[in-house]
């Protein structure tokens, strides 16, 4: 009896894998009523890793398409693709520069002529790879597996630069959100993270610098269910403020695993055929609803920043591929599920890559997103 038990036990729990694996993005329909409010985040950089002209690039975004917010980092340590002179001092430092400060002003003044608002991700993390874009006198401060609390010596550095850039970029009225910090709990490739008593104090520094006190979005990952970090983040907004959550179908990642030994970090490669199913899971997998209901209590709206709309792209020999693990149409299905889950602000992440498909010839991840959000 104990046998057939513990047997039964296996053959349910191996269906319950399988069927994780074979239905990644749960099946939803579009819910009908109400607006939804679409965007998408954008890098420069990331664009020209691409071999895009990046300028050109962001244009026919916002020309393409009827999105109604733009989500771009500010990286502390790129100096703008376009300008040789944007580097300015900070804190009497000359290393320590304002980074891509001149593509940041003029994109937003891009958008304001499209009516397209804008959302500046600042903090010491900010999307896309390597996450923490940080000047190299302010990186050598961290040790890896670094949690950046209010204590730490370069704490004061990034308030500092927090300030300096809401004051550099607040008289454009088309900057609708702040985001500080891209998902400060989950450690980047050097085990780094961002503790809330850090988070906690650019946040009083960012709406004191801003005369228009914009709301401000905090980040955590698509949240499994035993998960309850973005509860930490939740408690540090205001009424009006956003929290973000992701959701990503097939995900991969650099690493399966990677910690730190003896000072030295070790990584084990993640295996390129194998893509993980994060919303497939049922009760383990992110409960949207209950995020919704408990920020709800305090006023504060939930995003879906990133929503995945790309496979995952190591190099761009990945990118020439004929088929992904994760294609056009699956983003479909994907936006079709957060629907149905009530999700009324989505940003598809994945839109140099869009791009760079369209000058392979291959038209349908725009296509994609052009029926889902609009065309102009």
């Amino acid at each position: 009896m104990l046998k057939r038990a513990v047997l039964l036990v296996l053959l349910l729990f191996s269906a319950f894998i399988i069927n994780a694996f074979l239905n990644p993005i749960p099946q939803g329909e579009i819910v009908e009523g109400g607006k939804n409010s679409y965007g998408t985040s954008y890098s420069f950089e990331q664009a020209e890793w691409y071999g895009l002209d990046s300028r050109k690039a962001y244009l026919d975004l916002l020309d393409k398409f009827d999105f109604e917010w733009i989500r771009i980092p500010f990286f502390w340590d790129h100096p703008s693709t376009h300008s040789t002179n944007s580097v300015q001092a900070i804190s009497g430092q000359s290393s320590s520069n304002f980074g891509n400060i001149d593509d940041l002003r003029w994109a937003v003044s891009e958008a304001n002529k499209r009516n397209v608002n804008v959302v500046i991700a600042l903090g010491a993390k900010t999307p896309y790879y390597p996450e923490f874009h940080l000047p190299e006198n302010v990186a050598s401060q961290l040790s890896p597996d670094q949690n950046i609390d209010s204590n730490h010596a370069v704490g004061a550095e990034i308030l500092e630069i927090d300030r300096r850039l809401v004051e550099a970029l607040s008289h454009y009225e088309n900057i609708s959100h702040w985001q500080i910090e891209n998902e400060p709990f989950t450690p980047n490739e050097n085990g780094w993270t961002v503790d809330e008593s850090l988070i906690k104090e650019e946040i009083g520094v960012v709406r004191n610098a801003d005369p228009i006190k914009r709301p401000i979005i905090l980040s955590h990952v698509g949240p499994v269910v035993f998960d309850l970090r973005w509860k930490r983040l939740l408690k540090l907004l205001e009424s009006g403020d956003v929290l973000g959550v992701n959701a990503y179908f097939k995900t991969q990642g650099a690493s399966l695993f990677s910690f730190s030994l003896f000072e030295n970090r070790i990584s084990i490669p993640w295996p390129r055929g194998l893509s993980w199913p994060v919303q497939s899971w049922g009760l383990f997998s992110p409960d949207f609803a209950g995020i919704k209901k408990e920020a709800g209590k305090v006023g504060v709206d939930v995003w879906v920043l990133e929503m995945q709309a790309e496979p995952y792209i190591r190099d761009l020999n990945d990118g020439r591929k004929k088929e992904f693990s994760f294609d056009a149409e699956d983003l479909k299905k994907g936006h079709n599920y957060l629907s149905s889950e009530k999700i009324k602000t989505i940003g598809f992440w994945g839109s140099p890559f869009w791009l760079f498909r369209e000058g392979l010839g291959d038209f349908s991840w725009l296509n994609l997103v052009g029926e889902i959000v609009g065309r102009k």
